[in-house]
């Protein structure tokens, strides 16, 4: 068994399309917060912080005299040199001179310049870009004019290729906004939110510790899931409830309840999960608390009473024992009672409104592990074996004490809850890795919390409609667990 559930474990998961959609849908909210943060991030960028620039644009030409003409234009020597004019206009001799005129540094200078030439006419196209329109005129004018005079100074050594040969063909224009592109900074700002909200969304789902689905449980921890509570609570009540700090009461199922078919089917998977052999002292747990394993085991208890059937509940949680609180039963004369030799079978059995018969834990103990091991408990199991249909078995979590294994050797088959939403995945495969190392019958996973998906909103909204006439709470027990 521990090698199956390593090997699904390791098991490559295939994510189809649907499952990126539906992910995405779940998070719908995440997604366009993510986005709308980062869309006006991007607007407020766009025009409060990102200074416009505008651009102004000269043109000049190189034209160089044929040799011993001053008419005649030497087309092929002037094709070279147009490069070369180009590459000078970024040079200190020409820049230097405009950033000293206008008290700024060289470097920021060549930062704002832009050269474009060609191999194929005499044109080149200088711009500068700066966040002052008139600056950027001045600046374009004042570059060629001083290109044209480093070119004719004697001292630079460029006259003798250049001398004369750069004159303007187009003095500097008025300068134009050129940047920021609002409309596409707008765009990739709106896109790109779209972008980081999903991969953190996918990060989220796919790269949590956490199940997303039944699925995956399935998968992961290699038990087949027999039932499927949805939360179906009300998130207003929730919300009030965990406002004052105390849980929210329970609510048993009765048949005309919604809540009831999914604990009803519950049952029914746990009977036909061994025809030939019937599971009849069934225990249920968990890995750690508030994974409704209380609620899941009082409610199902209910069920087979509304089947006509004779059920016990046994509060084996000898450490924080719930049953009493939930069924309203007096909790003196329990397990340690029978235990101790002071109470028969009979004796510590007490009746209640639902039709559901219980055994409370009884009186505290400084060492409960010590109880649950001994023969007098496994001779009480299999008395209330003989007195009802089915035995359940209430435990504290495995991953709390050992107390749920050493129940288990009593039982015939073991319901493991999880909560799907709280329990991390290597929390439950300890915890049901604890149940096989004492060779306890895992009948299958109870997820509970979990919220309705594709395959269950048919099903579950089938029995809301059914049910509606007759789903006003009835009935409250104490605290989930």
């Amino acid at each position: 068994m521990e090698s199956n559930n390593m090997e699904l474990s390791n098991r490559e998961e295939t994510i189809r399309l649907g499952d990126l959609f539906h992910v995405l849908w779940k998070n719908i909210i995440l997604v366009a917060i993510i986005t709308a943060v980062i869309f006006v991030c991007g607007i407020i960028y766009t025009f409060a912080i990102a200074q416009p620039q505008y651009s102004s644009e000269a043109t000049f030409i190189v034209a160089v005299n044929a040799s011993g003409s001053s008419d005649n234009v030497d087309y092929s020597n002037s094709l070279r040199l147009v490069e070369t004019a180009a590459q000078l206009v970024t040079e200190d001799g020409v820049t230097d001179p405009v950033a000293e005129k206008h008290d700024i540094s060289a470097a920021s200078l060549k930062n704002m310049v832009s050269v474009q030439s060609s191999s194929t006419n005499f044109l080149v196209k200088l711009s500068v870009e700066t966040s002052d329109p008139a600056l950027s005129k001045s600046l374009a004018e004042d570059l060629v004019e001083s290109l044209i005079t480093f070119c004719n100074s004697e001292d630079s050594g460029a006259d003798r290729l250049l001398q004369n040969a750069i004159s303007f063909t187009s003095h500097a224009s008025d300068a134009v906004y050129s940047s920021p592109n609002k409309v596409l900074y707008l765009i990739i700002s709106l896109l790109g939110g779209l972008v980081v909200a999903c991969v953190a969304v996918f990060i989220k789902e796919f790269c949590s510790t956490r199940f997303r689905n039944k699925d995956e449980v399935e998968r992961y921890l290699g038990q087949k899931v027999i039932g499927y509570i949805i939360n179906d609570k009300q998130k207003e009540a929730d919300a009030l409830f965990a406002k004052k700090g105390t849980p929210r009461p329970v609510q048993l199922v009765k048949p005309g309840l919604r809540s009831y078919e999914p604990y009803n089917k519950l049952l029914s998977n746990i009977k036909y999960s061994s025809v030939d052999n019937p599971y009849r002292a069934i225990m249920i747990t968990s890995s750690q608390e508030r994974e409704l394993k209380s609620t899941t085991i009082g409610n199902v208890a209910c069920c087979i009473a509304y089947n006509k059937q004779k059920v016990v509940l046994v509060d084996a949680d000898l450490r924080k024992p719930n049953q009493h609180r939930l069924f309203k039963v007096d909790k003196n004369k329990g397990i340690i009672d029978y235990v101790d030799g002071s109470c028969t079978a009979a004796e510590i059995v007490k009746h209640t409104e639902y039709g559901v018969d219980i055994v409370t834990a009884g009186k505290k103990v400084i060492n409960p592990l010590v109880i649950l091991e001994s023969d007098a408990f496994k001779k009480l199991i299999n008395e209330l074996k003989g007195m009802y249909d089915y035995v359940l078995i209430d435990t504290p979590p495995v991953l709390a004490c050992t107390d749920a294994g050493a129940v288990s050797k009593a039982c015939d088959g073991v319901v493991f809850n999880l909560a799907i939403k709280d329990v991390k995945k290597k929390q439950a495969a300890i915890a049901l890795q604890s149940l096989n190392d004492v060779q306890a019958d895992v009948i299958g996973i109870n997820i509970t919390k979990a919220e309705a998906d594709k395959d269950d909103t048919a099903y579950y909204y089938y029995y809301n409609n059914y049910y509606s006439k007759d789903s006003k709470a009835e009935s409250s027990g104490d605290s989930e667990q």
